[in-house]
């Protein structure tokens, strides 16, 4: 057990694994707002749909700037943050993570006589295809920012920068010293790309191709990435450092076609895909991994004990916003052998019924990113636009992980009492000694 829990720390503390994780999450709020304008879309009133509709075109173009160019993001934030690992200059790294991206993932066309015709353009034009922008470019974006982080750290150590005097302002002086890895890393993308004709972006996605499986619309694209977050989640390992690299760069992908799809005229119930994070987020993650809002609940209303009582108090208000670390490490969830079944069967009983749900069109699919921290409810209500009924089964997922959770409390919530009760009457033993010495 104690090296399981070795090898699994050492696997979320590896430098690459933070910084995709922490990378991705700067997405997050671009990606949200860029759903603001999905959700005005889908608003179920009638009225409002035919006042928007000469307004869609406009309206997808902040949506195309966000989700379709999420891999641009991802590849300055991940140098980014490899560069605060590092300690040097997160901006210069970012910015040749960025080109470097770009070099490899994308390739200039130049529009044909003919083609530049059909567009109306007055002349030959070249053409950037977006395509390797959005999520189909994610593992370019990460494999050219750790790249880019590596080189730059060993031109550092091997002190092949440029310095430059103290009196220097530090961004032109940062600037400067990331001119010779820069130069190395994009004559190489070049290299790779444009000289050898070497297609890295499409050569990584065959790459990773088996795990594309777990992204799919099925039935084990729900179990796994529940087994996996939830069982590391027992070791103390966040989740999401193993999931993240793993199963965004699938998830993402899917709502970028949810999103294409709703502007050539589909509804949020004919969407392709079902397989998104938001899937996970609204109907599997209620209250954060390990479905723990249903355990909050008990815990705040249900128990004898005082501590119970206590953590309840203390835990129910985070965790309707799904913040969940309070309850994970105060009970605690991590180690703890009257939780870990609940913890995982809990989050797995709300995916199937999800699942079941979904393929059977009760529920709309998810067509939005929006805020984690809403209650439930509501968020689902929004990501699926504005379908009452995946609120209700938000409330019904609950209520299932509650009775999961329930007869394992109840013997947790027993063990505690008679724990308190034991230290009280030792408490009064010692006092009664006390007073008998007096």
């Amino acid at each position: 057990m104690q090296k399981t829990v070795e090898i699994m720390g050492k696997i979320a503390a590896n430098r690459y694994l933070r910084a995709i994780r922490d990378g991705m999450a700067v997405i997050i709020p671009v990606a949200i707002v860029g759903s603001f304008f999905t959700i005005l879309t889908q608003m179920p009133i009638d009225a409002w749909k035919t006042f928007i509709q000469p307004y869609a075109a406009g309206l997808a173009i902040p949506i195309n700037f966000s989700m379709g160019f999420m891999s641009i993001y991802a590849a300055f934030a991940i140098a980014g943050r490899l560069a605060e690992e590092y300690d040097f200059d997160k901006i210069s790294t970012g910015a040749v993570s960025v080109m470097i991206f770009l070099l490899l993932a994308v390739k200039p066309i130049t529009t044909t006589p003919a083609a530049f015709k059909a567009l109306g353009l007055k002349a030959a034009a070249t053409v950037v295809p977006l395509t390797n922008f959005g999520a189909a470019g994610l593992f370019t974006a990460m494999l050219a920012a750790i790249l880019t982080a590596e080189v730059t750290r060993l031109c550092r150590d091997h002190h092949l920068v440029i310095t430059l005097p103290d009196g220097v302002p530090p961004a032109v002086a940062a600037s400067f010293s990331a001119l010779i890895p820069a130069t190395i890393l994009i004559v190489g993308a070049w290299t790779i790309h444009i000289g050898f004709n070497f297609d890295i972006n499409s050569f990584l996605q065959w790459i990773f191709s088996p795990l594309g499986y777990f992204g799919r619309d099925n039935l084990a694209s729900v179990i796994v990435p529940i087994l996996l977050t939830d069982i590391a989640w027992l070791f103390g390992i966040h989740g999401a450092a193993l999931a993240t690299p793993i199963f965004w760069p699938l998830w993402y992908p899917n709502l970028n076609a949810n999103m294409a799809a709703l502007s050539k005229g589909a509804t949020a119930a004919t969407v392709p895909h079902y397989m998104t994070e938001q899937f996970f987020q609204w109907f599997v993650y209620v209250g954060g991994a390990g479905a723990t809002l249903s355990l909050c609940i008990l815990l705040a209303f249900f128990s004898k004990s005082s501590f119970g009582k206590t953590m309840g108090k203390v835990t129910l208000v985070p965790s309707i916003f799904n913040i969940n670390e309070p309850v994970i490490f105060g009970v605690p969830i991590v180690m703890n052998p009257y939780f870990a079944i609940p913890f995982v069967f809990a989050p797995l009983a709300m995916g199937i019924i999800t699942w079941f749900a979904t393929i059977t069109h009760l529920v709309n699919r998810t067509i939005a990113l929006v805020p984690w921290t809403l209650p439930g409810p509501i968020g689902a209500f929004m990501a699926t636009g504005f379908d009452w009924r995946a609120a209700v089964l938000n409330i019904i997922n609950i209520l299932v992980a509650l009775a999961i959770y329930y007869p394992f409390f109840k013997i947790w919530d027993k063990n505690q009492l008679k724990k308190e009760q034991l230290a009280a009457e030792e408490d009064i033993k010692k006092a009664d000694a006390s007073a008998a010495t007096a």
